[in-house]
């Protein structure tokens, strides 16, 4: 039995298990992974066990008394088979974040059809997609948003549910069954002449979430995650001007509604005539205006901040996407005057600057210079305002 550190970061302490651990070594097991711990105790304590051959139940026992001191739980990754069906005969699954070694599928030659905020979509099969993230993804992430897709699928919300975690290449990806899957960006394009319905059934997806209410104890606060971004941001913004940004973000009324938090046509896929939204690791509770805020960081503001960017990010034409954004509105808040309309589409273009002031977290894949322009049109066009719109929304 041998232990070694591979990586240690603020985030994740990374250390390996090759061999036998039995009855004769798991102190020793113990006393190494204690000895790591101590020496670096920031961030998620995860072991690769891909080279581990058995462990007994002494084994388990070290670990657990390890799990004891952690906030959070353990991960165990690339286990065998063998070795993963020990920790799931004896519930240790369950106590510590355990995982197999992943099936490695390739993406060359494959259709891309989507792109979400950390991860791009892909055809895999006649009756299959698969999502790749970027490669700085945690595995607890994907984790994160495979459980938060299941709650929101049995809240009613049409998703894709994962059947698979694989590896693509360096980055990790999750697999979806779905036949014949095709974005709603490219099906707006191939069938301009049916615009309309396209449009009514993309707000009508928008509504199916708004409608929807949730409890803070199965869904994290929007609020919560924005605080995560803005924390992010620290090397681009003054702390002044950080919480200029978190003032505006507490000051938007609280609301037990299902957002989504990415809300965008190439994150909606068509399958068989039917919707079906994914990219749900924002997805989280209240206000609408963060899904509306989302949608119009691209459909609005990126239109006029870098049109051929937007073009790239949504899969749409400019006047495309400026009609679309156009009957969002019209139809989701239709019974309100055109001077009503008007007016909440100017404070949702305001707010929509929050997504991208924060670009250099929830942008991290876009290209330097689009996350750089993002942040000076911020520091030019939103932090000067902000005291302007709290406590304008009314809606």
């Amino acid at each position: 039995m041998e232990v070694n550190l591979i990586n240690a970061s603020e985030e994740e302490l990374l250390a390996s298990v090759s061999g036998r651990v039995d009855a004769t070594n798991a102190e020793e097991l113990y006393d190494a992974l204690n000895e790591l711990r101590e020496a670096h105790p920031q961030g998620t304590f995860v072991l690769d066990g891909e080279k581990m051959d058995y462990i007994s139940s002494a084994g388990l026992r070290g670990l657990l008394r390890l799990q004891k001191k952690e906030k959070q739980k353990i991960g165990i990754v690339n286990l065998s088979l063998e070795v993963m069906e020990i920790f799931e005969i004896t519930g240790f699954a369950d106590i510590l974040d355990v995982h197999r070694k992943l099936r490695s599928i390739s993406i060359e030659g494959c259709e891309k059809i989507g792109q979400g905020a950390n991860g791009q979509v892909y055809q895999l099969t006649k009756d299959s997609i698969v999502k790749v993230y970027l490669p700085q993804t945690r595995m607890e992430d994907i984790k994160r948003e495979r459980d938060l897709a299941q709650r929101a699928f049995v809240k009613g919300i049409p998703t894709a549910i994962t059947f698979d975690v694989v590896e693509v290449g360096e980055c990790k990806g999750v697999v979806f069954e779905m036949l014949d899957a095709v974005s709603l960006a490219a099906v707006i394009n191939e069938h301009m002449d049916r615009f309309e319905e396209y449009a009514d059934e993309y707000v009508a997806l928008y509504k199916t979430f708004h409608q929807t209410r949730v409890e803070g104890k199965d869904f994290p606060s929007v609020k919560d995650i924005y605080d995560g971004y803005i924390d992010g941001c620290k090397d681009w913004y003054t702390p002044e001007e950080l919480e200029q940004i978190r003032s505006l973000v507490r000051s938007v009324p609280d609301r037990d509604t299902l957002i989504h938090g990415d809300f965008h046509v190439r994150n909606i896929m068509v399958q068989q005539g039917e919707l079906i939204m994914i990219d749900m690791g924002d997805v989280s509770y209240g206000h609408p205006i963060f899904d509306f805020l989302a949608t119009a960081a691209t459909q609005a503001n990126l239109v006029e901040l870098n049109p051929e960017y937007a073009v790239v990010h949504t899969g749409m034409p400019v006047e495309t996407i400026k009609r679309l954004w156009t009957a969002l509105l019209q139809k989701y808040f239709v019974g309100k005057s055109q001077e009503e309309i008007a007016r909440i589409d100017k404070q949702i273009r305001f707010f929509s600057k929050l997504k991208v002031a924060l670009a250099p977290v929830v942008g991290a894949g876009a290209p330097q210079e689009i996350i750089e322009a993002s942040v000076q049109d911020a520091k030019a066009n939103l932090l000067p305002h902000i005291k302007e719109w709290i406590g304008s929304i009314d809606w």
